[in-house]
């Protein structure tokens, strides 16, 4: 046993977020600081940590104390410069930019907008799986899950469909690019300008002649008569094709495994029963979600727990250790998509439900709460039950599996396993 790992239950050593055995299973950590350190000063990391559910949630909720962002939308920082997505609504945190972009774009996502390119990811779905289907067995990661999300959306964004490798190649750049290592972020660099030479003649054209497509609704949409500049478009789809794709990637693959590791006797649940795939997309984001955490920043000093975080300090929100919280959840460890003390229906940004029950923290809550939550709900159910519904008798291919993890720290992307095997019968 490291150095890092010999403590006691009050003790924590905070190397251990650096060690394997965290990226591995963080979940004994998560209840070590759930249960002695619910507020956390991580010193060598110049951090804090929360980690029980109320606490993530309340967080979430305060946007006067806590902020996304890590500069001033009225400073000198060019936003945009250092983010390999470009100018994104992520960097504007809680700021009146951030709220403009939101409420300018946000509707496209749900509703009746969101429901006119439903039958787009069943026709992707059937051209993946067809790719496969005659081979009796099929690599989820590879062949289905990182296919089907970045061909969907750009098939919503109207893009040709003769370069969709072309996209699925961005995407990877990109989200390799999110990491630490150099030679990743420069890659990464180069298909995102390469992506923006692309469509920017398309945003131009589109923006005078819209057509039904996804690219042209947010290039016209607007709010009080005041659209999206053509650099905050180019930025907002980069980050829906690189992080919209991702989490819905690895939603697809995290939901596959489950049922065939983790829970094997569930699969049939869901095999007699496809509605069920809602059930385990939901406790899929309540139980190993696809990311763990969110940072931000407080704006002012925070008294909690017999602790006070000083102002502009970095706080991370431990969404992974919320979800495993006691405190919220009956026997949290389990995987069970028939919970009945989990809210199993559509999210919502308040995080408060008319049944009752507490919710997921994996799409946050409040003021940034995931804009993409119903696609992506929508994409992974419907994909994984058009999955389902073409195969018979799905099972693993090995006795084995190392599991979910977390990416290593040169290249970027979320939680999932790097390789799943199905065996299935034609």
């Amino acid at each position: 046993m490291s150095e890092a790992t010999k403590n006691t239950d009050s003790d924590l050593d905070p190397r251990i977020f650096d060690s394997e055995e965290f990226q591995q299973n963080p979940f004994p950590i998560y209840k070590q600081l759930r249960d002695h350190h619910p507020i956390y000063h991580d010193r060598f990391h110049n951090r804090w940590i929360v980690s029980r559910y109320w606490d993530v949630d309340g967080c979430f909720q305060n946007n006067e104390n806590f902020d996304r962002a890590m500069y001033k939308p009225d400073g000198p920082y060019d936003f945009g410069s250092r983010h390999i997505f470009g100018p994104n609504i992520l960097e504007y945190g809680n700021s009146g930019e951030h709220r403009r972009l939101r409420n300018i774009i946000a509707g496209q996502f749900v509703g009746q907008n969101l429901q006119d390119f439903l039958p787009v990811i069943d026709k992707i779905a059937d051209e993946v799986i067809d790719k496969f289907l005659d081979e009796g067995e099929v690599e989820i990661v590879r062949q289905f899950s990182s296919q089907l999300p970045i061909r969907v959306i750009s098939n919503m964004l109207g893009l040709p469909r003769e370069n969709e490798d072309t996209f699925v190649e961005w995407y990877q750049l990109l989200i390799a690019g999110l990491g630490f290592g150099g030679e990743h972020m420069t890659r990464g660099l180069k298909a995102r300008n390469d992506m923006w030479d692309y469509i920017d003649p398309m945003i131009k054209e589109r923006s005078k002649n819209p057509g039904e497509d996804l690219l042209s609704r947010i290039c016209v949409a607007e709010l009080d008569g005041n659209r999206m500049t053509i650099e905050e478009i180019k930025g907002f789809v980069t980050l829906l094709l690189a992080a919209g794709g991702d989490t819905t990637d690895k939603a697809i693959s995290n939901m596959w495994y489950h049922l065939l590791y983790t829970r094997p006797d569930q699969l049939n649940d869901v095999i007699e029963k496809p509605e069920l795939w809602e059930n385990v997309f939901t406790e899929m984001m309540r139980y190993d979600p696809v990311v763990h955490a969110q940072f931000r920043f407080t704006t002012k000093e925070i008294p909690i727990h017999n602790e006070v975080i000083p102002e502009r300090a970095g706080v991370i929100l431990y969404l992974g250790a919320g979800n495993r919280d006691e405190r919220a959840f009956k026997d949290p460890d389990t995987f069970n998509i028939h919970r009945d003390d989990l809210h199993m229906g559509r999210e919502n940004r308040s995080g408060r439900y008319k049944d009752g029950k507490n919710g997921h923290l994996g799409f946050g809550i409040g003021q940034h709460f995931c804009m993409g939550y119903a696609m992506a709900r929508q994409e992974s159910a419907i994909a994984c039950g058009k999955l389902m519904e073409r195969i018979r008798n799905p099972r693993a291919k090995f006795a084995d599996h190392p599991g979910v993890t977390a990416p290593n720290i040169d290249s970027g992307g979320f939680r999932a396993p790097e390789e799943l095997w199905m065996e299935f019968d034609k």
